[in-house]
């Protein structure tokens, strides 16, 4: 592994990106072909730690719910939609101001 002085991330080959994760070369292929994961640097068929950390995501996902690699990427893109929305939310609570009205005062 060699770190990418232009992304500050850890740069790695497939083989280096199964030794890191300890998952079989098929699996980590399929996550590949679900495209789960890409090629952080396509030319030279790279990884960044980025990838890495979604690999090991979904190496849990796969032991914790015995989910099948279509299911992890429905799972994945679902958490990350998620997470979206939950930093939407706060946004919107940082900038929306609050009005409070006091309930005797409707009657």
């Amino acid at each position: 592994m060699k770190h990418s002085p232009e992304l500050t991330d850890i740069i790695m080959s497939l083989d280096e990106l199964i030794s890191a994760c300890g998952q079989e070369r098929q699996w980590v292929i399929a996550l590949i072909e679900e495209s789960i994961i890409e090629y952080d640097v396509p030319e030279s068929e790279q990884f960044s730690g980025y990838q890495l950390t979604t690999v090991r995501r979904a190496s849990r996902l796969s032991r914790d719910f015995e989910a099948s690699v279509p299911a992890i990427g429905l799972i994945i893109e679902l958490l990350d939609e998620l997470e979206q929305l939950r930093q939407f939310k706060r946004q919107w609570d940082v900038e929306t101001p609050m009005i409070e009205v006091e309930v005797s005062t409707l009657k």
